[in-house]
C-alpha cells in the first residue's frame, strides 16, 4: 500500500512538472521538438551576445549569423575562446548522452557583412573537435539550392525566449514553428520592414500578430524549407508583434563562400572588422 501511495505521489509530481514546463515561456508559440527532429540545429553561447542559434554544415563547421560572433559595442570580431556550441540535445538544461559540446577555434565572418543593413550577415564557425560520426541526433544540414515560392511552409526550430528584452529568459526546450515565405514587396511595406529586406534575403512568418514567431535568442538559427536549410535568421525577432516577420539571409546565394571557409588555413584575429560594401 505504501509503495502504491509513493508511486502515486511521484506520478502526480512529475505530471505537475511537465505541465509547468509546457506552460513556460517559449520561442513565442510552436511545439516541443523531439530528439532527432532537427539534428543539425545547435545552440551557441557567448558572454557577449548571450545566445544564438546555428546549423551544423559538416563535422567541423557550423553556420550562424555574423552578428553572433561580433562584439556588440566595438563591432569587432570576438575571441572564439568565449564561444560554446551545444549539439545533439533538445533540452539545454537536462543533459543526455546525445549531447556534444564544442569549443571554437576559428571564426570566419563574411568580409562584406554590414551591421547597419544586416547584409551578408553570415559566419562559419570551426569547432575544436570533430563532431562524432553522424547519427540521428547530430547530422549536417542539406543546403537549399532552389528559389522558393511565396507561401512555401518552412520550419524554424530554436531556444528563443517569449519576450524581446536583454534580460529575457531563454526557453531551455527546443521548439518549432511554421513560417511561410512572404512576398518581399509585402515585407518591405512602409509599416513592416520599410525596404530593409534586401535581394540577399527573404522574409518568412506572419504580418499579423501571432504567438508563433521568432524572438530573442533566435538570431543565427536556420529556417528549413522542404527539409533543407534555406536561410539564417538576421532580424525581425518580433516576439509575437504585428508587422515584424523574420528576415533570413538566403544562403543559396552564398554556397561558394560557405564552401570556401571549410578549407581556409588562416585564423582571423580578435578585433578583425569586415569591410561592408
Amino acid at each position: 500500500m505504501k509503495n502504491l501511495l509513493f508511486i502515486s505521489i511521484v506520478a502526480t509530481v512529475l505530471a505537475a512538472a511537465y505541465a509547468a514546463e509546457d506552460a513556460s515561456p517559449r520561442l513565442t508559440g510552436g511545439t516541443n521538438t523531439v530528439p532527432g527532429q532537427f539534428p543539425s540545429a545547435v545552440s551557441i553561447d557567448s558572454p557577449h551576445n548571450l545566445h544564438c542559434g546555428g546549423t551544423i554544415l559538416n563535422r567541423q563547421h557550423v553556420l550562424t549569423a555574423a552578428w553572433c560572433v561580433m562584439h556588440p559595442t566595438t563591432f569587432t570580431l570576438i575571441n572564439p575562446f568565449w564561444l560554446r556550441v551545444t549539439a545533439g540535445d533538445v533540452n539545454l538544461v537536462t543533459s543526455t548522452i546525445r549531447r556534444e559540446v564544442r569549443n571554437v577555434t576559428h571564426l570566419f565572418v563574411h568580409p562584406n557583412y554590414n551591421r547597419l543593413t544586416n547584409n551578408h550577415d553570415l559566419a562559419v564557425i570551426r569547432v575544436n573537435t570533430l563532431f562524432p560520426e553522424f547519427h540521428n541526433t547530430i547530422e549536417p544540414a542539406v543546403i537549399n539550392t532552389r528559389l522558393l515560392s511565396d507561401g512555401t511552409a518552412c520550419l524554424f526550430a530554436g531556444w528563443g525566449s517569449a519576450t524581446d528584452g536583454a534580460a529575457a529568459t531563454l526557453n531551455p526546450v527546443q521548439r518549432v514553428i511554421t513560417v511561410p515565405i512572404l512576398p518581399t514587396g509585402t515585407c518591405n511595406g512602409a509599416t513592416v520592414h520599410a525596404n530593409r529586406v534586401l535581394s540577399t534575403m527573404f522574409c518568412a512568418g506572419s504580418i499579423a500578430a501571432t504567438p508563433n514567431t521568432v524572438c530573442q535568442g533566435n538570431i543565427g538559427g536556420g529556417v528549413f524549407c522542404n527539409d533543407q536549410l534555406a536561410g539564417v535568421l538576421t532580424f525581425g525577432t518580433a516576439c509575437g508583434a504585428a508587422n515584424q516577420p523574420g528576415v533570413y539571409i538566403d544562403i543559396r546565394q552564398y554556397q561558394t563562400w560557405i564552401q570556401n571557409q571549410f578549407t581556409r588555413t588562416d585564423n582571423p584575429a580578435p578585433g578583425w572588422v569586415p569591410n561592408p560594401l
